[in-house]
């Protein structure tokens, strides 16, 4: 397992970081890493999915959609990891907070925050160098930081699950 301290092993290099402006974004060879392991675990698990991976200014570095997936898995993939770019936080730790709440359910929805369990933020060295979200099973987060952690190293714990109200 690599070591979250090695943040140079995870994003780009000092070359492309002149042209881009930015140095913590996730590298294309750790975001392919980071799918091809999902893509093991979620074959393994008999569970197709949609993976994407966004830098931390939201564009796409990497995405795999696995056979039979309907456009709802890859559009809510893609909402998950983009909402992790607003709110630098999981997903389900999102949905716990406003879970029986209304007014703030409107309120992340107004803002385009998709509130459901699957993304994550990538984290080396303590920065967020990119957000993943998969879409199309029922362990979406499960898979992700067992990912990231194989790939990149400790990533923050999992939100708890919580009971139904």
């Amino acid at each position: 397992m690599a070591s979250a301290q090695d943040i140079s092993k995870f994003v780009i290099s000092d070359a492309a970081a002149k042209k881009t402006l930015i140095k913590n974004e996730i590298n294309a060879d750790t975001a392919r890493k980071i799918i091809d392991k999902c893509i093991d675990i979620a074959t393994k698990a008999n569970m197709p999915i949609t993976i994407f991976i966004l830098s931390p200014t939201g564009q796409i570095v990497a995405s795999h959609r696995m056979d039979g997936q309907v456009p709802i898995n890859i559009e809510t993939a893609l909402l998950k990891a983009q909402s992790v770019l607003v709110t630098r936080d999981s997903t389900h730790l999102r949905a716990n907070m406003i879970a029986n709440n209304m007014p703030q359910q409107l309120k992340w929805h107004a803002i385009g925050v998709y509130t459901t369990s699957g993304g994550l933020p990538i984290v080396a060295g303590g920065q967020m160098i990119g957000t993943i979200g998969i879409g199309g099973g029922s362990k979406d987060e499960e898979m992700a930081f067992e990912a990231l952690e194989a790939v990149v190293g400790p990533q923050p714990p999992l939100a708890p699950t919580q009971p139904a109200k």
